[in-house]
């Protein structure tokens, strides 16, 4: 189908995709609890790179504070693919996000006692650390439910419309989110938290269950299932290569400390003006994410692949060298298109090539690649403090872009799709 065809349909594709997705009752609640999560990540992780940096002067401090629940979630995650193939998802989601909420209230409480200061800023390690874990648990489940409540043939365009809901949450969080750490620390986690309480109850009114785990796969040694998982995963010819080119990822996230930093130290600019520029990159990923909801797969995945490389990563190159808040937002915008197209391509594409045995064990494998992301927080800060914005943030693009083409180049299965 040529290309003046399908935007001749593009409103036809819409609207039909929207109605088969929403005749799906329980669909609607898993919008709602995918709004709330993303929503209070984005929120806890700009009021945690804020009150980092204002409480010590130190970038890295600040990238290793919100990376340490990267590493949470790396160690956490085979074994949360395993739980999801192995237990009941929808409990494990609702479980996990009150846990969030939880962690999130303490942390608001011992902000409103001055008990984490500047002195006591360590604090904060445990408390992401534990998070990560939790979210470690969440996140295979979160992904695989998804496919348990609208089927294969709708994920495409379900992941979609979530990524599309989610960034709404990401444009209207980080405005709401500069407010709130404007108004207190304290007040920023407290709200965190009921927003994942709102998500829990959300998944609660779920109807749909997991299929019916098999007592034999219950019974079997859960390293022995994570095992297997890694074999499937690297001797599958596609699922391969989509993993290492997720590992890409770390750069992206190297380039999350230059954000606040530009804003505050090169631009002068203020909290609200860092809400601008992360609510930038939603409107960004939710243009991105709405035309990929509607065309489908009628667009090979291939093409969406690369586009979010240039995207993303052209982007990150000119917003560190920006030299006004204009600039920046619309270098932010790119970013976000970009990372739309990253965030319904490669793990929509690793459950339809996964067997619905393995699907668990795989999006797994898919976190601990993707969510070196915040480890990049981590040596990020480092590179940033010890030598620029701009060779940050051209060490991390053109790092990312080089392994992305050498991947490509080397795997005709993925180059086909």
């Amino acid at each position: 189908m040529n290309i003046t065809k399908i935007l001749s349909l593009y409103p036809k594709y819409f609207f039909d995709n929207l109605y088969e997705l929403f005749s799906i009752n329980d669909y609607k609640y898993l919008v709602v609890a995918n709004i709330t999560m993303f929503a209070g990540y984005q929120i806890r992780v700009m009021a945690l790179a804020w009150i980092v940096l204002d409480l010590t002067q130190s970038e890295t401090s600040m990238g290793l504070i919100n990376s340490i629940s990267g590493i949470g979630v790396i160690v956490m995650s085979l074994f949360g693919g395993a739980f999801s193939d192995r237990f009941e998802r929808w409990k494990l989601l609702w479980m996990t996000k009150l846990s969030v909420a939880i962690i999130s209230i303490i942390t608001g409480i011992l902000l409103s006692m001055n008990i984490i200061n500047e002195n006591t800023v360590w604090i904060l390690i445990p408390l992401s650390l534990i998070i990560g874990i939790i979210f470690g648990i969440h996140n295979p489940s979160s992904q695989t439910f998804v496919v348990d409540v609208v089927g294969k043939e709708k994920l495409v365009q379900a992941v979609s419309f979530n990524t599309s809901a989610s960034t709404i949450a990401q444009i209207v969080a980080p405005s709401l989110g500069g407010l709130l750490i404007w108004l207190g620390y304290d007040i920023s986690f407290y709200f965190i938290s009921s927003l994942y309480i709102l998500g829990a109850l959300m998944i609660i009114s779920v109807k749909t269950r997991s299929k019916k785990k098999n007592h034999k796969v219950k019974n079997k040694n859960i390293f022995i299932e994570i095992k297997t998982g890694i074999i499937y995963s690297l001797k599958n010819p596609i699922i391969r290569p989509l993993l290492i080119i997720s590992i890409t990822a770390i750069f992206g996230g190297m380039y999350q400390p230059v954000i606040p930093v530009k804003i505050k130290n090169d631009l002068g600019l203020e909290e609200l003006h860092y809400g601008y520029t992360l609510a930038a990159s939603g409107v960004g990923a939710l243009f991105g994410s709405i035309i990929l909801f509607t065309l489908g797969s009628r667009v090979r995945n291939l093409y969406v692949l690369i586009i979010s490389f240039i995207g993303f990563d052209i982007g990150v190159i000119i917003f560190g060298f920006a030299p006004n808040f204009l600039i920046s937002i619309l270098s932010s915008f790119m970013m976000g298109t970009g990372f739309a197209c990253w965030m319904v391509t490669v793990p929509v594409m690793l459950q339809q090539y996964a067997s619905d045995e393995m699907r668990g064990r795989v999006v797994s494998l898919y976190y601990m690649t993707i969510l070196t992301y915040q480890l990049g927080w981590f040596f990020g800060g480092y590179i940033l403090e010890k030598t620029s914005i701009e060779f940050s943030v051209l060490f991390s693009s053109l790092s990312s872009i080089l392994i992305a083409i050498i991947t490509i180049i080397s795997s005709k299965e993925l180059r086909k799709l």
